[in-house]
Formats: C-alpha cells, sequence, structure tokens
C-alpha cells in the first residue's frame, strides 16, 4: 500500500534579540567541558591515538577520576598489602588496610569494607592521572569515604601534588553517599549515612587533606541527583571547609519520554541552583561569591539507551552547556568517557575496530570550537521549537542555535542593535548530515566534524536552521575576520539507502530511515536530493508519502496491518532503491512460572507480610497465603509480594502481561470495601506498569484467574529490562485502615508474544 500522508517541512520564525553590552557571565567555556574517567576503562581504548587526538580537539579543562562509585569502593595504593597477585591479610586491621605509603602500588578494588575484588580494573590511579595530563586537562579527584579514611585521602593528595606534581586542585569528598546503591551508605553499625554524619566526616578529610596541601579545594556532598539531600546539612555543619558544592543530575528518569520531554528537562537547572545558592547565602554570607557549585556527572539519562547513542543526545547536550552557562555553573564533567552497552552507553566514544565520536562529543565540541567565553543577554521570541545562546570575544559574536522540531526549518531573524558586523560569518552546522546512529545496528552509521560554510552579512540577519539542527554562526565584528578553524566542507554525493531491521513482529510500529549513503572508511555526507517518494507493498502502511532528506537522513514509520514480506521503495529523481522487511505474526502464550510446589524459601518473593504454605483452600495444592493481621498497607509497607524476574526466568522481552490465580479467605475484614490487589511490572525502563487491581470483594471466598496485559505496545520496548513483579495491596485515600485475613495466590506467570 502506498501511504496517503505528505510529509511537509513548514518554516517558522523567530526572532533573536541580543544586547551585546551587557555581559551575563564570563568564564572559560572549556571548563563545562570534562569527562570522566574510570578504573575500568580498557588501557587499549583509554590510550587509543583517537581517543587522544579527540580529546584533545575538545579541549577538557577536567578529567574526573577515578570512576563513579569506585571511588568509594577502591584502596588507590596497593604498596605492601597487594603485589598484584596475592593479598598480605595481616595488613587489615580494625577493618583498614596498613598501607606502605612510602612507594606507590596499584591500587585494589573492594566488595565490601575489608573484602578484596578478585578484579581489580583495567588501570590505576597513575594511569588516570598520566591519561588527564596527557590531554592538557586537570585531574578532579573522588576520594574513597565509603571504605577509606581521612589518612588514605591525605596520602593521596600528598602523592599526587608533592611527590608527582600533577597539581590537582579539585577534591571531592566521597560519591552519592546518600544512595543505597553506594559502599558506605550503610554506616558500619547498620544504620543509614545520613546529612549529618557525613558533614562530619566531611571535616575530618577535608582537614586531614589541607594539612598536607592548604592550596587544595575540596567539595563534595557529591550528590546523586538534584534533591540533594545531604547539601543543606553539610553547609550548615561544615561550611567553614567547603570550597565547592558539588552534585548529578541525569533529569530523564523514564526511559518513555517522548523526545521533546527529554529535550524539556535540560532546563532543569534553575531551581536547584537556586535553592543550593540559597544555602550558600544562608550558611556562609561572606563566601556566597567564592564557594562554587560543579556537576560531577551529567547526561541526558541513567538508563543508557539508544537516546544516549542517537543525534538527540547532542542536540541536548549543546543546549545543556548553555544552561549551565547561563546558570552559574563553575565546571562540569560528562558521564563519562568510554562506558558502552549494547544499545548505547554513556560514553563519548564508540569503538567499532576505531574509535568513534558519538552524538554527545559533537554537541560539546561545538562549545569548544565555536563558541565564545563571554555570555551575552539575549531574548528569543516566536518559536518553541528553538533554542539559543549568544556568546562573545573581543573581535566576534557567537550564535548558536538548536532546532530541535522533526519537521520545520527555524527562520531566525538576528537583532543586534548598535554592531557593525564584517562582510563575512561562517556556520558551523551538526545535523545527520554529520551524525548519524544505526538504531539497529546500535552504533554509528557515520560521524563526522561540524560542516562548515562560509555566507555573506547583510543589512538583514536572517538565517534558515533544519529540522533537528544545531547550528553555530560566527558573525566577525567590523575590521576582524573569522577564526581558524580545521573543518572543511563536504560536497560528496553518495546515493540513497533504506533503513530497516530484517524482520519485525506484527503487534508493533517499526522505525524506518531513508538516508545519503556514507562511505563507512571515510564517513563523509553531501546533499544529493532534498526528499524522496515512499511507497510500500505488503501488508504494512507508512505515515508519510515523501521523507524529507536536506539534512541527509528522514525518519518514517510503518504499521503492519498483518504479518508477510513487506517490501519499502525509496525513490528520488532517477535513483531508486529497495528494502525488505519480514512482519512475524504474533502468537500469544501462557507461561507459569511460581507454581509453589516447594518450601517458601524457594519462591523467591518477598514481601511486608507473613508469607506462608496452604494446601488447604486448592485440592492436593499448594499456595502462597499472605497473612494479614490488622495491618495496614502504607507507602513501602504494602508489599503483597514481590517476585525477581532474572534472565534465566522467562524469555522477558516477550512479556506481554502477567496471569495468575487470586483469592481473598471469607473472613477477610477490612472498613475499606474497595480494598484491592494491584499488579506491576518493574524494568529498569520503566519502574511502574500498573496492569491493573482488583477489588478483593470480588474474590472473597472463591479463586478468580486473572489475565492483564501491558496497557500500551509502547511498553513491549523495555520488558527486556524487567526486574520484578510487583503484587500490591492498596486502599484509596490517604488514611490507611487495618485489614486481618488471608490473601491468596496461584500459578503465577506471564503473557508472551
Amino acid at each position: 500500500m502506498t501511504a496517503a500522508a505528505l510529509s511537509v517541512v513548514a518554516c517558522e520564525g523567530a526572532t533573536l534579540k541580543v544586547d551585546s553590552s551587557t555581559v551575563i557571565r564570563e568564564v572559560d567555556r572549556h571548563r563545562f567541558l570534562g569527562t570522566n574517567a574510570g578504573l575500568w576503562h580498557e588501557a587499549r581504548q583509554l590510550f587509543d591515538t583517537d581517543v587522544q587526538y579527540y580529546l584533545r580537539e575538545l579541549n577538557p579543562s577536567f578529567i574526573r577520576i577515578p570512576g563513579g562509585s569506585w571511588s568509594d569502593e577502591y584502596v588507590w595504593n596497593g604498596n605492601g598489602v597487594w603485589d598484584g597477585n596475592t593479598f598480605d591479610m595481616s595488613k587489615l586491621k580494625d577493618g583498614q588496610w596498613d598501607v606502605d605509603y612510602s612507594a606507590y602500588a596499584p591500587g585494589f578494588h573492594l566488595l565490601a569494607p575489608g573484602k578484596p575484588d578478585e578484579w581489580h580494573g583495567n588501570v590505576d590511579a597513575y594511569a588516570l592521572h598520566e591519561f588527564a595530563k596527557d590531554k592538557g586537562s586537570h585531574s578532579i579527584v573522588t576520594v574513597n569515604v565509603g571504605s577509606g579514611t581521612p589518612e588514605m585521602a591525605a596520602e593521596w593528595v600528598r602523592w599526587a601534588n608533592l611527590e608527582m606534581d600533577y597539581g590537582v586542585e579539585y577534591w571531592e569528598i566521597g560519591n552519592e553517599l546518600e544512595g543505597r546503591w553506594e559502599m558506605g551508605s550503610t554506616l558500619p553499625d547498620g544504620s543509614r549515612m545520613t546529612g549529618e554524619v557525613y558533614a562530619k566526616k566531611f571535616i575530618e578529610y577535608a582537614k586531614a587533606m589541607k594539612a598536607v596541601d592548604p592550596s587544595i579545594k575540596v567539595g563534595g556532598p557529591t550528590a546523586a541527583n538534584t534533591r540533594a539531600v545531604f547539601m543543606e546539612d553539610l553547609m550548615r555543619i561544615a561550611g567553614d571547609y567547603v570550597d565547592f558544592l558539588s552534585f548529578h543530575t541525569y533529569p530523564v528518569e523514564r526511559h518513555l519520554d517522548s523526545e521533546r520531554d527529554i529535550i524539556d528537562q535540560a532546563f532543569s537547572l534553575h531551581e536547584p541552583m537556586k535553592r543550593y545558592r540559597g544555602y550558600i547565602e544562608k550558611y556562609q554570607p561572606d563566601r556566597k561569591d567564592e564557594i562554587e557549585l560543579a556537576i560531577t556527572e551529567w547526561n541526558s539519562k541513567v538508563l543508557e539507551d539508544r537516546y544516549t547513542g542517537d543525534l538527540l543526545n547532542g542536540l541536548w547536550s549543546a543546549i545543556f552547556v548553555g544552561e549551565m552557562f547561563r546558570e552559574g555553573v563553575g565546571f562540569a564533567t560528562q558521564w563519562d568517557l568510554l562506558t558502552v552497552t549494547p544499545e548505547g552507553g554513556h560514553g563519548l566514544f564508540h569503538f567499532a575496530g576505531r574509535c568513534v565520536p558519538k552524538s554527545q562529543y559533537w554537541g560539546l565540541y561545538l562549545w569548544s570550537k565555536y563558541m565564545g567565553n563571554r555570555l551575552l543577554a539575549s531574548e528569543l521570541q516566536g518559536n518553541g521549537n528553538v533554542y539559543a545562546v549568544v556568546t562573545r570575544d573581543d573581535e566576534r559574536l557567537y550564535v548558536m542555535v538548536v532546532n530541535v522540531s522533526r519537521d520545520e526549518f527555524a527562520q531566525i531573524k538576528l537583532d543586534v542593535p548598535g554592531v557593525a558586523f564584517a562582510s563575512e560569518g561562517r556556520a558551523a552546522t551538526l545535523s545527520h548530515r554529520e551524525y548519524f546512529w544505526d538504531i539497529y545496528k546500535h552504533e554509528p552509521r557515520w560521524s563526522r566534524k561540524p560542516n562548515e560554510s562560509r555566507f555573506a552579512i547583510g543589512d538583514k540577519l536572517e538565517f534558515d536552521v533544519p529540522p533537528y539542527t544545531a547550528k553555530v554562526f560566527e558573525l566577525p565584528l567590523k575590521g576582524f575576520g573569522l577564526r581558524s578553524s580545521e573543518a572543511v566542507e563536504n560536497s560528496e554525493i553518495q546515493p540513497l539507502e533504506i533503513l530497516l531491521p530484517e524482520s519485525s513482529p506484527a503487534d508493533l510500529p517499526v522505525e524506518g530511515w531513508v538516508f545519503l549513503q556514507n562511505d563507512p572508511e571515510d564517513p563523509k555526507v553531501g546533499k544529493q536530493f532534498d526528499a524522496a517518494k515512499l511507497s510500500v507493498s505488503g501488508p504494512a502502511t507508512a505515515d508519510v508519502a515523501t521523507v524529507w532528506l536536506g539534512e541527509a537522513a528522514g525518519r518514517f514509520s510503518l504499521t503492519p496491518t498483518g504479518a508477510g514480506t513487506v517490501t519499502v521503495r525509496a525513490t528520488a529523481a532517477d535513483v531508486s532503491v529497495e528494502r525488505v522487511i519480514e512482519i512475524l505474526p504474533v502468537q500469544e502464550r501462557k507461561e507459569i512460572v511460581w507454581q509453589f510446589e516447594d518450601a517458601p524459601e524457594k519462591w523467591g518473593a518477598a514481601s511486608s507480610y507473613k508469607l506462608v504454605a496452604d494446601d488447604a483452600v486448592r485440592p492436593n495444592q499448594q499456595v502462597v497465603a499472605v497473612v494479614l493481621d490488622g495491618d495496614r498497607p502504607t507507602s513501602g509497607n504494602d508489599q503483597l509480594a514481590v517476585f525477581a524476574i532474572a534472565p534465566e526466568t522467562v524469555e522477558r522481552e516477550r512479556i506481554a502481561g502477567v496471569v495468575m490465580d487470586v483469592r481473598a479467605s471469607a473472613d477477610l475484614q477490612c472498613a475499606d470495601k474497595d480494598i484491592g490487589v494491584r499488579i506491576v511490572l518493574q524494568s529498569e525502563s520503566a519502574h511502574w506498569v500498573d496492569l491493573g487491581s482488583l477489588p478483593l470483594e470480588q474474590v472473597r471466598g472463591k479463586w478468580k484467574t486473572l489475565e492483564l496485559k501491558l496497557p500500551d505496545t509502547k511498553y513491549y520496548s523495555v520488558m527486556g529490562n524487567t526486574y520484578a513483579l510487583f503484587i500490591q495491596l492498596y486502599q484509596n485515600g490517604e488514611k490507611k485502615v487495618p485489614v486481618s485475613g488471608k490473601i491468596y495466590l496461584d500459578n503465577i506467570g506471564f503473557i508472551l508474544r
């Protein structure tokens, strides 16, 4: 079938007003372009010649080490304790290691305080310091609070700054210690780390470290997110010792957020930054201009999915750097340099035989190579799909415009009163022409420097920014020329190609792309066609009849109408290409996973209540009985049963729903007649997928088989990361009333596609 719709690229205008005389802030922009390097990075990748080249091009001010949570799990110097093969356990005294700091030896990783791991990373602290030094960057070191001591941290300061002359200025004290995942978040007596306890530890560490080198700056609480629950206690108790406040942010928390929702989270800094400055002004008013605010881990999202590799993350990052500049961040380090996952990963680089920059690198590169250090006052009016930021130096203005619309050009009119420009400007462009992420192979199809083009500057400054594109316009002031650059214009002509998977199930839409083909050994793409006509034969329809190719790649979607072979044809001028995809039939089946025939301790179930085996409610069968005795289902105390879903439990990516048998005892007592059970699937990508609920009155004294399907097909894509089946006891309203009786569960499993 041929698509009935036509993809029309519209144009929406906007005016950018710039006050070139008002500098909001001046700071070296490279302070925002740092990254994190970890002990687990492979040496062959860390010291790869391409990585060396690309990082020197980026010129980040800082590289943070030794790597996130490893900071609280790593003893930086192993001299006299670990020889690279064996541990001298006699050196473990009262839970701490008696390291001989008279010399350096590679350190070691801990599974728990006092318990060495079997693997200690691929590189050591020395290698990470040398790596940063070689790039012309400064190390930021996060010292071990989770399993270390102030002495251990002070010895690192002595070795790094006094012995090795690394000149490390910024030292963080601990990493994300409010998080249950972090070593040290549970104290030796079993209690939880608090802001007050952390602040007192901070003072101990700061005193010990500055006694060695008074010139250093120490900071924390290295918060896991912008809630920064320890930050006020730190300033209240230890403010005299704090030189900078640090936190982490991965603002996109949900896997299934739309692209626009993801972009909107780039503007999430204003309120937390305002709150942090309030703490400084409240507790250290005389140092309010001295204490810095730092983001020592950031990325668009924690979950490393296709969007962390896609062009979207490059556009997002270009915007986010501008927001850090605008909101007063002192310095920042992106997370991270080289981490890769099957779908993408946070790393700036992808290795597929050679090092290839991912889109986030190019978003930062735009700032490094094409922007200035003075942020100007500006106001954008008229287009909600466009972000703009303006910087300058003594000789030029640099205007960054990011158009996040997939469909519309943005026409920007620049209004800069009282400024005369030279006759020629330059534009640097990051779009699908420069970078394309293959969503099926999970790697860059091509990746290259932003394209440069020169343009005449006339009386009217008006620019077109294509859809899904970031552009920086360099505007020399009258009497000055363009800043030098190594980039070149690309005009190579390539044929068309269609990107589709080989097969896909009939119950899901299929994302496809038409793009101008590239040479994988020399990835350059040039404009050949503005658009390609699309036709589809077989059991599917396309959402558009014409795919726009002005930026080298255009997206479309196929909706299957049945099973069978589908042929997609793209035609532009006299060039036509085809791609075949097999639409597979979907057949559902039920697979029972938990039948409760063995002892309760083998069920793998957790509960807020008492779980027992019961063989009286079903003939010759044992079932789960959840015993309630005046219990109230309050938040955190409402788990009827939670079952962990391991990869070997079921083919998780095929989960389409849940089946189970439910019954309530005839003597169930509760003043809330609407009390019920709610069935939830929990995925790393979507932590609360509500499948539905059942009032217990419907199953009082009788069994009912539930078959609950996922509420939307969009959840199919996140089932591969499912980790738990959560059966919740719930009541409506804020006031929870007691429940007594039994709830029975049996034959729990999944609907599989």
